[in-house]
């Protein structure tokens, strides 16, 4: 059978077209995005899935496109890129798993004109990412889209999203000045009216406990005293009673469930209790560039008696005279000693309940200032919740740390060794040429089949083969390709872990060595904010002065010593064998 030239074929109305051969086959992710959430709007979910829909159909038509992955995001905004499905988006990009991004639209991938244009000007050409926006008639592979009227439509986008959010604004405080409620739910102790579901009506269930927590307050209990005397009595927390009532998603466990001292602070603090509606405590605007920050008291729209208060003025007005005098008091004292910076400050946990400890400081009556670590929760509650004591004080940790490290260098120079003399070794040699070589091969055979899949397409437009033939073709090698894939996959694992992984200049080696010689020259070590953020990944406080110390190289340094180990055994174990073959010869 006479076979039509691969650059052209007759089609049936005898009309010469041209074939198109894919010179790549691009691993391709579909990026969906919407604004507003999905559960809210069933119109919302049509549109999340329309958009889904109708890239995986545009996709399949692509001869030069296989998709790999759909990363969504339901309910995130466009102005900025912290969205999880478009980070985990990235991750994948990063580790060359993804080399085209195909998106509905630009205003899809981003509202932000500054950030939008650095991906689509600088990241994405750099990495080598292919970006299709559909309905825009965008390909950054064709290179004809003009870069004018891209420009132009991502700044329509921004321009678009800062417009919304001027009119939002606009909106919201229009409302807050009429004393009418624009958060999300209403605060503990009040309930929407049914009536005006932006005025406030007060719950008959939990205000008895607003009324308490004031009285007590008056009465000179402290905030964590009234925090464990409500865990004591088995009243919800407002996190639990939130979500119990629906108005959070995540339910609260452990010490997230629980009553705390920052929320008695709180609910003391909030003029909501007196009758009177607080907002604006803290501001954010896209129109006017001002990011998610809190605003000073002297800042909040207060409006005057807009609601029954669950307590009198009277009342509200002595507890914000006791605050204050308590503040001014704490800050008098504080004010007697020098603070010093808190260099461990978030590294610290308590090992049973896992929250963060909190750095107290404490005076000896001779004057002495001294810092020492709590576990806040029991600070709070005085082990009511099921936490212990957790202590250590903060030179003697910082000793503690300083110490250990030195351990660590001592565990370096001798990896170190090991794996110097690990790479003169024949074998260990012998196996990186090997891997070399093998990856060679994959990669002629990852081209080749790129190769055939390019051919299948024009052998189906030259109507050499059927449609049936072209389909289970295309899958085989598509099966092919992926197997192909995985297999260079783990040859280069296998390198990275097993070859150039096993050197003397890791960078773990190099920054302990580095430290040691600063030891070696007489300099005396002081533990630093940047020495900490290098070198610590976590302190886990088990008790008194009790500590476990995770450092950022620990699981490195475990697993290179693990297979410099399996290294050698192999390489003994071959090595007998040999002898063991020449005894026998």
């Amino acid at each position: 059978m006479a076979r039509v030239s691969r650059k052209a074929a007759i089609s049936g109305e005898g009309k010469r077209c041209l074939a198109v051969i894919p010179e790549r086959i691009y691993n391709v992710a579909a990026y969906v995005r919407l604004s507003v959430e999905g559960d809210n709007l069933e119109k919302n979910r049509e549109s999340i899935s329309t958009q889904r829909y109708m890239l995986e159909k545009y996709i399949e038509k692509q001869p030069d496109m296989r998709l790999t992955a759909v990363f969504c995001d339901n309910g995130e905004t466009g102005t900025d890129f912290e969205r999880p499905g478009f980070e985990k988006m990235m991750d994948e990009v990063r580790h060359r798993k993804i080399d085209c991004i195909v998106v509905k639209d630009l205003s899809r991938f981003g509202r932000n004109y500054v950030e939008t244009g650095y991906y689509l000007e600088k990241i994405f050409p750099y990495m080598g990412i292919r970006l299709v926006a559909v309905n825009d008639g965008y390909d950054t592979l064709s290179g004809d889209a003009d870069e004018m009227v891209v420009s132009l439509k991502n700044l329509v986008n921004d321009l678009y999203a800062k417009d919304i959010s001027r009119k939002i604004n606009s909106t919201f405080e229009t409302m807050r000045a009429k004393g009418q409620m624009t958060s999300g739910h209403p605060p503990y102790g009040y309930l929407r009216s049914r009536e005006d579901r932006h005025r406030l009506v007060v719950d008959q269930e939990t205000a008895p406990v607003i009324r308490d927590i004031f009285r007590w307050r008056l009465e000179g209990h402290g905030m964590a005293q009234i925090a464990r005397r409500l865990n004591d009595g088995g009243i919800l927390s407002p996190p639990m009673f939130h979500y119990r009532h629906g108005n959070r998603k995540d339910k609260p466990s452990g010490v997230s469930a629980i009553w705390k001292a920052y929320h008695i602070r709180f609910m003391l603090q909030n003029p909501a209790y007196a009758g009177h509606t607080a907002q604006g405590k803290v501001k954010e605007s896209l129109s006017d560039g001002i990011p998610l920050k809190k605003t000073a008291r002297e800042d909040w729209v207060i409006v005057k008696n807009t609601h029954e208060g669950i307590i009198d003025q009277e009342t509200f007005d002595r507890v914000q005279e006791l605050v204050e005098q308590r503040c001014q008091e704490s800050r008098k004292i504080r004010g007697k000693y020098e603070t010093t910076e808190n260099i461990l400050k978030g590294f610290l946990v308590c090992r049973d309940c896992g929250t963060k400890m909190m750095r107290y400081k404490s005076v000896s009556p001779a004057g002495t200032p001294r810092y020492v670590f709590n576990c806040r929760v029991y600070a709070e509650n005085l082990g009511g919740q099921g936490c212990s004591i957790k202590s250590v004080g903060e030179p003697e940790l910082k000793e503690c740390i300083l110490q250990s490290l030195q351990v660590q260098i001592g565990l370096a120079v001798e990896l170190e060794g090991m794996l110097e003399r690990l790479q003169k070794k024949p074998e260990f040699q012998e196996k990186g040429k090997e891997i070399s070589e093998r990856k060679k091969q994959l990669q002629q055979k990852i081209k080749r089949n790129i190769s055939l899949r390019g051919s299948l397409y024009e052998s189906l437009s030259d109507h050499t083969l059927t449609e049936t033939e072209y389909l289970s073709l295309k899958r085989q090698y598509e099966e092919e390709a992926e197997r192909l894939r995985g297999e260079l996959e783990e040859a280069e694992k296998e390198e990275r872990q097993g070859i150039k992984a096993l050197s003397p200049q890791n960078k773990w080696i190099t920054t302990l060595k580095m430290y040691q010689k600063r030891m070696v020259s007489g300099e005396k070590l002081e533990l630093s904010r940047q020495m900490a953020v290098e070198l610590v990944k976590q302190i886990r406080v088990s008790g008194y002065n009790e500590v476990e110390i995770t450092w950022n190289f620990q699981d490195e340094f475990a697993r290179l010593f693990q297979e410099a180990q399996n290294f050698e055994k192999r390489g003994e174990a071959d090595e007998s064998q040999n002898i063991g073959e020449e005894a026998e010869a």
